[in-house]
Order: C-alpha cells, then sequence, then structure tokens
C-alpha cells in the first residue's frame, strides 16, 4: 500500500476481515431505500510485474471506492484484498497477513471517494507468463457488498511508438506521409496491438484502410474539447519483446486549404478485440519487423505539422457621437478572410485585438474576453484603463466575425473630436505570423463630442462606424449607439495615445462648489483640470 496505509493491523482486526471474506454478512438496513452505493474502480484491470533486477518502483494496484448515494455517509467501510490467486508469484506490501491485505476508512460521506495504491514484485523465482487474480473487495454496515477483480501477470508488454520530427511548410492539398513504427520494450509478446490515431480540423486521412475504423473523436485530451478525424487500426502482426515494426504503408493524411497549426496524435496498446471483417476487400495495414526496440517505452506521440499557410484579419473600428457626462458604444470587429483557419491546438499564437480607448473618454464597460492591457499581457478587466486586449477565441474560422463592444463615458471638456488606435495581432502585443495583409489590421474608435443647446439629454441615434474597404463583407460595417446628436463644440482634434499618462478618472472640479463669478460681470466659469493617462501600451 502507499506510504500513508503502510502499516501493522492488529490481529483482532484480521481475524474480523478472514470472517468478512469468507462469509458476507450485510446488515437489512442495507437493502433499504435509502442505502448508499458503494462505487469500486482500479486504475488498471491488468497489471504486469517486470522481472528482476526490479524498476527503481514497485509496480501498484491503485484502487478507490466511492461513495455514489446523494445524502446517506457509508458506515463501517473496510476495503480489502484477497491475494492468495497470485501470492505463489507475487510479493505484496507488508502489511498484508495470511493473502489478505485490509484497510478501514471507517465512512465514506456522499459523493467523497476513498483511494489507495497496493504494492507488489515479481518474486526472483517467477515464471515469465506467470498469472492469476486478486481479488478487490468492500463492505460497509449500510451498503450492499462490492467486488472485482485485478488480473496480474509477470512480465510486461512495453508497447510504444516512434516520435516523428516536426514538420514545417506543409502545402495545403498535399499529402504527407505519418512514418510510424511501433515496438515492444517490454518481456511478453503482444498478439496484436490497436493504433489509434486522431487529426486536428486541417488534416484529414487520405486513405482508409479495410481493418481500420473511422469516426470523428473528442478523446483526445490536446484537442481542447474539439472534434478531431478519429481511425482505430487492429494490427494482427505479433509484437515480439525488443522489436520494432514499421507500418506495412505509410498513413497517408491530406493538407486541407484550412491548415494552419495541425497535428496527428497516434498511440498504440494491446489489442482488445479482434479485426472487423474485411467485407470491403480494401488494403489491409500491417506491420513489418524493422529493427530494435528502443527503450523506454512511450506509447504515445504526436506529429506537430504547420502549413505553409496564411489568414487574412480585417479590423473594423467605430465612430459615435455623444455630448459630456453621457456614455456611446463602440464596437470594435475583426474578421477571418482566410484560407486558414487560427485554430491554436499547438500554437500560442492567439488572436488579439489592442483597444485604446479615445483620450477624454472613460470605458465604463468592458466586454467579455478583454482585460487591461499591461504591455506584454493582460490584467483584470476593471474600467477605466487607457488600454485593453481582446482575445479572439480558437478556432477562428474563415468568413467569423467577433466582435468587441466597448462602452465609453465622454468626460467634460473633451475635445471635439478624439480617437484611439486599434490593432489586430497576438494577444502578446506580436504581429500574427501567418497574416500576410496586414494594411487591414488597425483601424479607429472615434468620438465626436456634441452639445445641446437647452442642456437637455438628447435622443440617442446611430452613426456608421469607420471606413471600411470590405464593408460589403460579413462584418464589414459596425455602427455604434450615439447619446447626442448637437454640433460638434469648437474645441481642437485629439487623438490618443498608447504612450500618453493619465488615469481615466473624472476630472476634477477645480473649485469646491464649481462656480467662479468674475467681479462686476455675473458671468460662471467652470475650474477644469484636463486629466492625464498613466498606462503603458504601444501598438501591436
Amino acid at each position: 500500500m502507499s506510504s500513508a496505509f503502510r502499516r501493522s493491523w492488529p490481529a483482532a482486526l484480521t481475524a474480523a476481515l478472514t470472517v468478512v471474506l469468507g462469509t458476507v454478512v450485510v446488515s437489512p438496513s442495507a437493502h433499504a431505500e435509502d442505502a448508499p452505493t458503494l462505487k469500486l474502480s482500479v486504475a488498471r484491470s491488468e497489471v504486469g510485474l517486470p522481472l528482476p533486477p526490479y524498476p527503481e518502483d514497485s509496480q501498484q494496484i491503485s484502487w478507490g471506492v466511492e461513495n455514489t448515494a446523494a445524502d446517506v455517509t457509508a458506515e463501517d467501510v473496510v476495503v480489502s484484498f484477497d491475494i492468495s490467486g497470485v501470492s505463489a508469484f507475487a510479493d505484496f506490501d507488508s502489511t498484508c497477513v495470511d493473502d489478505l491485505c485490509a484497510w478501514d476508512p471507517k465512512e465514506i460521506v456522499p459523493g467523497d471517494e476513498a483511494r489507495g495504491l497496493l504494492d507488489l514484485d515479481a518474486k526472483p523465482d517467477a515464471a515469465l507468463g506467470a498469472t492469476g487474480t486478486v481479488r478487490f473487495f468492500v463492505t460497509a454496515s449500510n451498503a450492499a457488498p462490492a467486488e472485482m477483480t485485478v488480473k496480474v501477470t509477470v512480465g510486461a508488454l512495453g508497447l510504444g511508438v516512434t516520435r516523428i520530427p516536426d514538420l514545417k511548410g506543409a502545402e495545403p492539398g498535399s499529402t504527407l506521409d505519418a512514418p510510424i513504427a511501433v515496438y515492444n520494450a517490454g518481456s511478453l509478446t503482444a498478439d496484436g496491438v490497436d493504433l489509434t490515431l486522431a487529426a486536428t480540423p486541417g488534416l484529414d486521412f487520405a486513405q482508409k484502410f479495410a481493418n481500420c475504423t473511422y469516426e470523428q473523436t473528442t478523446g483526445v485530451p490536446s484537442s481542447g474539447g474539439q472534434s478531431l478525424a478519429g481511425a482505430v487500426c487492429h494490427l494482427a502482426t505479433p509484437v515480439a519483446p525488443g522489436k520494432r515494426y514499421r507500418l506495412s504503408t505509410p498513413v497517408g493524411l491530406t493538407v486541407k486549404s484550412t491548415a494552419l497549426y495541425e497535428f496527428v496524435d497516434y498511440r498504440v496498446a494491446a489489442a482488445t478485440a479482434s479485426a472487423p471483417a474485411d467485407t470491403s476487400g480494401g488494403q489491409v495495414l500491417g506491420l513489418v519487423e524493422d529493427g530494435s526496440a528502443p527503450k523506454p517505452a512511450n506509447d504515445h506521440a504526436a506529429w506537430q505539422i504547420e502549413a505553409d499557410n496564411t489568414a487574412d484579419t480585417v479590423l473594423t473600428g467605430a465612430t459615435a457621437d455623444a455630448t459630456p457626462g453621457h456614455e456611446a458604444v463602440l464596437a470594435a470587429k475583426v474578421r477571418n478572410d482566410g484560407p486558414a483557419v487560427f485554430n491554436l491546438l499547438n500554437s500560442d499564437a492567439q488572436v488579439g485585438v489592442l483597444v485604446e480607448i479615445p483620450e477624454g473618454t472613460t470605458a465604463v464597460k468592458i466586454p467579455p474576453k478583454c482585460g487591461v492591457w499591461t504591455g506584454g499581457g493582460t490584467g483584470g478587466s476593471e474600467p477605466g484603463a487607457p488600454a485593453y486586449m481582446c482575445a479572439v477565441e480558437s478556432p477562428f474560422t474563415v468568413g467569423e466575425t467577433v466582435t468587441f463592444p466597448f462602452t465609453v463615458k465622454v468626460e467634460q471638456g473633451a475635445p471635439a473630436t478624439t480617437s484611439g488606435e486599434l490593432t489586430v495581432g497576438t494577444v502578446w502585443g506580436s504581429e500574427l505570423d501567418a497574416d500576410a495583409h496586414r494594411a487591414n489590421n488597425t483601424a479607429r474608435f472615434t468620438v465626436r463630442t456634441t452639445s445641446s443647446a437647452d442642456g437637455a439629454a438628447p435622443t440617442p441615434t446611430a452613426t456608421a462606424s469607420d471606413a471600411d474597404p470590405d464593408a460589403g463583407k460579413a462584418g464589414g460595417r459596425a455602427t455604434s449607439v450615439q447619446t447626442g446628436t448637437g454640433a460638434p463644440a469648437a474645441g481642437p482634434t485629439t487623438s490618443g495615445t498608447m504612450a500618453a499618462t493619465g488615469s481615466g478618472a473624472t476630472p476634477a472640479i477645480a473649485a469646491a462648489g464649481a462656480l467662479a463669478l468674475v467681479a462686476g460681470g455675473g458671468v460662471a466659469f467652470l475650474a477644469r483640470r484636463r486629466r492625464t493617462r498613466t498606462g503603458t501600451g504601444g501598438t501591436a
């Protein structure tokens, strides 16, 4: 067992557990409707024991007992292993007594799980291939007992796959041959193996073999939950210890027009089922002996493929009119005109839009996926910052448009026209290597400050965005809601800058009462102090 459970058991407990294993007595409450249900699990249902000299760590049976009841605690729980079926060739943890290993977690609350490890090694005189089973039990005073078995064999398979070097510059429309090889670094022969492959959306299988089954899969951990093209090939060739085998025919992969950052995940395991009957008359994929097996075994690898492809990101800004003290909505839009899809399963070049808030306005509502730009990354999403970085989620498909609407408040004393620059690149502030057309990677947020003759808040209207040369395409021209319609106030035209300093706070009032009467004239002046910016930034 694990170090947490390495202790000697009292003789009384050992005797009691022997009785439990011989005749399991279940209390009547175990059949009640409110009785807990105990679920057993092991990490591997089959364990192979290397022959001496042993590896650094013992082999282990990793087990768990879960209480799946909604609201009933399992009481007086005892977990035990009957090792009599393998004790002739295997040595176990010293806490095992008379072919019995036991642990008493006492109780397991609803939704919780008790876990542990049972260490075991092959005896020095064990015969290669000797096999048997370990019986795994759990009992409780208020739950039905449960049992499962684990197969233990002297000797082990050491199946692995060779790693294929990364490939850059794959041409869209071409076919790649995946030179996959499998090997056995263990001590037992595999009667056959299952080769499982999964290709990212920019790739597809160029040929289908009679002994492979093909279907979409989401079971690859590195897929991020995306559906990949999958294949499971049942290779009936025996794989002997110390031998390496290449595929009789390389697996062909078609590079699609949308390919950019791609990979093929491939892994090998002992065959779990015979190959499906071949009714197609198609080619059968097999194995051909091809040298010695390397060590140690690695049963999984990924072939990284970068296509020689580009994707055009088109950025659109927006213009709005508003009176001081009121708000306007400015929406940045970015579109992928392809031909490649930004699918970043094996790249960190995530698309991002760097947004500079126009001078004289304050961002009061920030879109999701946007954070304060720190000059090399993002912070929180609090309002009032001079610049934000907005992340475009992967995959960013061809023809897709993503919109980031910002709500800004126009400050007292804002310039008649003020703007901030927008730039599309990576979320780290660098240019996108795959974007070969960068003339449309910048745009602007522009606010025209208006005034109302009677001082009342004007009725909101809409105004067109910055000019977009691709306005006829999806998402090409953005509009935003203005909160004022009066004539533009006199004043200079100002453009915000990432290198400027200051905050997005409301301007301070110089005098406590905000009004000062000029002697003899009765004219009131509002004293203001222009804000300054304190952020860092810069265009990507």
